[in-house]
């Protein structure tokens, strides 16, 4: 039945939990599913809010700054991120969810998510995890996905999270949301150091050969 010798001194609730998920269909992508969560415990360790920031092709020149939220849920580590952007001089209004799930493997943490709406679109970001103990606060690494002005143009560019903890100002973290300068004060220090770079460090697949 799937079960190990341990499963049985859990919580009834926590047992039940572990019995709806051994029941769940087996789908054709199940070999995918079996790569998460990977290391559950040393993902635990990175549980939280965050606010991300990275860079794209659909705001040249710009820092796009979003929430993400880490959490365990059913034996998984489930992602939710939001998006929220206003540009008042174009009239745009974005806002974008997102869902996904994390793994951990080989001490690096793999995120797939996928938007929520009547255009779905999949990214993947991979987070190097906290290199030592005195440094809690960041997580670098890629994303990659596809710019939605840009005619659905693949791309790939640096990502980093700030952790805010496990119950942050919910509503201050929202407002930071949206698109901003590398020069802006909002910024971190440690984000724009991060994120500056040659032109070359955003990558993008051409349009023609």
């Amino acid at each position: 039945f799937g079960l190990a010798t341990a499963d049985f001194t859990m919580p009834p609730a926590v047992f039940r939990q572990r019995l709806q998920w051994l029941e769940r269909p087996v789908a054709t992508g199940a070999g995918l599913l079996d790569g998460f969560p990977g290391d559950l415990a040393a993902l635990r360790r990175h549980a939280g809010y965050f606010q991300t920031y990275h860079r794209s092709p659909s705001w040249p020149d710009l820092v796009v700054c979003s929430m993400s939220r880490l959490y365990e849920a059913h034996g998984e580590m489930r992602v939710k991120s939001v998006e929220r952007i206003r540009d008042h001089d174009s009239e745009i209004r974005q806002d974008s969810k997102y869902t996904g799930l994390a793994a951990f493997w080989r001490n690096r943490i793999f995120i797939n998510e996928r938007s929520l709406g009547v255009n779905p679109m999949l990214s993947q970001t991979i987070l190097i995890p906290f290199e030592a103990a005195h440094q809690r606060l960041y997580l670098r690494g890629v994303t990659m996905g596809v710019a939605w002005r840009q005619g659905n143009l693949p791309y790939a560019s640096r990502m980093i999270w700030r952790h805010l903890g496990s119950k942050p100002d919910l509503r201050a973290a929202l407002s930071r949301c949206g698109v901003l300068p590398l020069n802006a004060r909002q910024l971190p220090p440690t984000v724009r150091s991060f994120l500056e770079g040659p032109p070359a460090e955003l990558l993008t697949v051409p349009t023609e050969y």
